[in-house]
């Protein structure tokens, strides 16, 4: 660790300890690494004797991660009003203000925790690594550096970012730290087994309704098959009795097919959003954070996402096609 992360890590524990009143905030469409280190820093709080709150704009959590000690303490909400001086307001693998809450002002209250190579740094405190694997790395770098008390549930939900943020320790964003920080979780009581059962085997018959009408319509193109997209519609969800928590994991799967490199899956939500959800692995001549931030959105170079509002769903495969190929040849241009 250096010198740097030591100090941000310690001005963030200090800045997280002299708060009576927490607020904490994740971002849209909640995964595994926002729900576990929300979850592990609502119950590290409440250990503490804090008065502790949870936002995300999310009209649902994903059902699977019912398992973590505070998954019914969330409250929706869409706007927050960010004036109260005595609260400390702590976003969670947020890379900008924008990703959570409208309604932000930057103020001398805020703690930025996070792990995205594109962070705006928007906090008053900014404790943020790109080379991390997760938010929840993040936070148990941090619990360590300042000395906090690392209960089961806490190790737990620290694990379930850990664990879903690196495909299972198989993405390109797993360190020699991030095992460390699995084993010393596995040392303070995280069972290896149950946790794989619990995060790994939670999607219900609709979820997988839903999947099989996005696996039906993959479409593979590009040189060698090396690009695929498919599309999930907002009439899917109404059909199959699926919630917009349903896709989950969706593209990752898709990334599962031989040869492919960049696989992009836009889906139609119910509330009217269109969200794009790439993923890409090496070989891929640019990666999903790259296409993600031409396209307004953001996110790590093998995981990122972006809306695609401004295109009717049902152009939107073809539009995306014609950017990627694009891209691609522009990629491959030589001088």
């Amino acid at each position: 660790m250096t010198q740097k992360n030591l100090n941000e890590f310690l001005k963030a524990s200090e800045m997280l300890k002299a708060y009576d009143s927490w607020s904490i905030f994740t971002h849209k469409k909640s995964d595994g690494d926002s729900m576990g280190s929300a979850n592990a820093l609502y119950e590290a709080g409440i250990n503490l004797g804090k008065r502790v709150n949870w936002y995300a704009p999310d009209e649902n959590l994903p059902a699977g991660y019912k398992f973590l000690p505070h998954f019914y303490d969330f409250t929706p909400c869409e706007n927050f009003d960010f004036n109260d001086d005595k609260m400390l307001y702590v976003f969670l693998d947020c890379s900008n203000e924008f990703r959570s809450v409208t309604g932000f002002e930057p103020r001398p209250n805020v703690l930025n925790i996070d792990h995205h190579e594109d962070n705006s740094l928007f906090g008053q405190v900014n404790c943020v690594d790109g080379k991390a694997s997760s938010t929840c790395e993040m936070l148990y770098r941090l619990f360590k550096t300042g000395n906090w008390n690392i209960t089961q549930p806490i190790a737990e939900s620290l694990y379930t970012g850990l664990f879903t943020d690196t495909g299972g320790f198989s993405f390109s964003n797993t360190s020699p730290l991030t095992h460390i920080v699995a084993a010393e979780l596995i040392e303070l009581g995280v069972i290896v087994d149950r946790m794989s059962d619990l995060i790994g085997q939670n999607k219900s018959p609709a979820d997988f309704l839903i999947w099989s009408r996005a696996m039906s319509r993959v479409k593979l193109f590009g040189p060698e098959n090396i690009f695929a997209i498919s599309v999930v519609y907002a009439k899917d969800f109404e059909e199959t009795g699926a919630d917009m928590t349903g896709t989950e994991g969706l593209s990752s799967m898709f990334m599962t097919i031989r040869g492919v490199k960049l696989i992009s899956t836009i889906t139609q939500y119910p509330n009217g959003d269109t969200r794009l959800s790439i993923r890409s692995r090496e070989g891929s001549p640019f990666g999903a954070g790259e296409l993600a931030r031409d396209l307004g959105g953001g996110g790590h170079e093998r995981a990122a996402g972006a809306s695609f509002n401004d295109v009717p769903i049902d152009e939107a495969a073809d539009e995306l096609e014609a950017i990627i190929m694009r891209k691609y040849h522009e990629c491959n241009t030589t001088d």
